[in-house]
């Protein structure tokens, strides 16, 4: 017999940190896990969020349910918190499937020769970070935040001050427009440097000459650096649009993220819709009341209403709740043809303006938790 306990509770930059395990009659943790209580970025600002990180089984005390029971605990603890949706770094994205969460964000890096960002000339004016500069550096973040779904809040300035990292943040004036997060690696073989990369792990701006500027500053780089690495490239796409040397460009992905629809009125209600009125039903099917149901909603202008029909309403379009929230991430270019493709979808109507309602957008955490 095993149940959850508490461990240890303690506030987090992130918000309020809770380390459980499953542990047996002796109090043996045969389970542990860490389960953050946030808010992530989605649709017109941000909704409560549940991180899963850290979770983990001795191989001894596996195949036994804990994990599951470590779920079931934080999903009860979420509700009560009024959590909408729950975040994951899955190492299987199979495994936790059967926990309903699935594929919504990934990281993505663009490699390129740094002579090939040509389209901009040398510029340099970004200044380096220092600690009296941490309330600009968090104005940016969050200008650059609106609009994509997934990035965390913050409070400090931690994610600029990482060993080995070099951070440097960019003025129009007096507004802080910009900021670049990287790292040098470089090999030395006898007297001079090979393998000279530099690596972006996190870029911010509030508009397209802010990020021009970003360009700008990377080629001040050249002659130091051969090779640039942009990482986290899902957050901002807007990068890619620029690049030009395209057969000069290695793209890589690797899945990344995982979520977890907790209640979907909340999402719903917290989602980003057009100001061009529209209408559409949806049907849920999941194991938590909470998410399954039928849900009628109209926007336009600015509103939204989100209303529960009985079960039986007829719905436009009926889904699990693993399509669910990759409709609600923007995750997937969905349209009328490919709306039907995924699992267990069933489109019964006219889904124009769910399609509208929902386009692809930018995801992802620059953050591991």
């Amino acid at each position: 017999m095993t149940n959850i306990e508490i461990k240890h509770s303690a506030q987090h930059a992130h918000g309020t940190v809770l380390q459980v395990a499953c542990v047996d009659e002796a109090q043996v943790a045969q389970s542990s896990g860490v389960f953050t209580l946030t808010e992530s970025a989605f649709g017109k600002g941000t909704v409560k969020t549940i991180l899963a990180g850290g979770i983990g089984t001795p191989v001894e005390y596996r195949r036994g349910g804990n994990v599951r029971k470590m779920f079931e605990y934080m999903h009860a603890y979420a509700a009560e918190q009024g959590v909408g949706v729950a975040l994951l770094h899955p190492f299987s994205f199979s495994y936790y499937r059967q926990f309903g969460y699935e594929r919504v964000a990934d990281h993505a890096f663009a490699r390129f020769p740094t002579s090939k960002i040509d389209f901009v000339p040398r510029r340099c004016r970004f200044v380096a970070y220092s600690e009296e500069k941490l309330p600009d550096m968090l104005a940016i973040y969050r200008a650059f935040a609106k609009g994509r779904n997934l990035l965390l809040p913050r409070v400090n300035g931690a994610s600029y001050t990482a060993p080995g990292r070099m951070t440097y943040l960019c003025y129009d004036g007096t507004e802080p427009i910009a900021y670049v997060v990287c790292s040098g690696s470089k090999t030395l073989r006898v007297n001079h440097y090979t393998d000279t990369v530099l690596t972006v792990h996190e870029m911010a701006f509030v508009n397209a000459d802010a990020l021009r500027e970003i360009f700008s500053f990377l080629r001040m780089f050249e002659g130091e650096f051969d090779e640039i690495v942009l990482c986290d490239l899902g957050v901002y796409p807007e990068a890619d649009m620029l690049l030009k040397h395209y057969t000069h460009t290695v793209y890589h992905s690797i899945p990344d993220l995982a979520a977890r629809v907790l209640n979907t009125e909340r999402m719903l209600s917290a989602h980003e819709y057009p100001n061009k009125a529209g209408a559409f039903t949806v049907r849920v099917n999941d194991t938590m009341p909470s998410v399954a149901g039928t849900f009628r909603v109209c926007y336009g202008g600015g509103e939204v209403r989100v209303e529960r029909l009985a079960d039986d309403a007829i719905a436009d379009v009926t889904l699990p709740e693993t399509a669910l929230v990759q409709l609600l991430y923007g995750y997937l270019p969905l349209d009328a043809r490919s709306l039907a493709y995924p699992d267990g979808v069933e489109v019964q109507g006219d889904c124009e303006d769910l399609l509208r309602a929902f386009p692809r957008k930018p995801g992802g955490i620059f953050e591991h938790f």
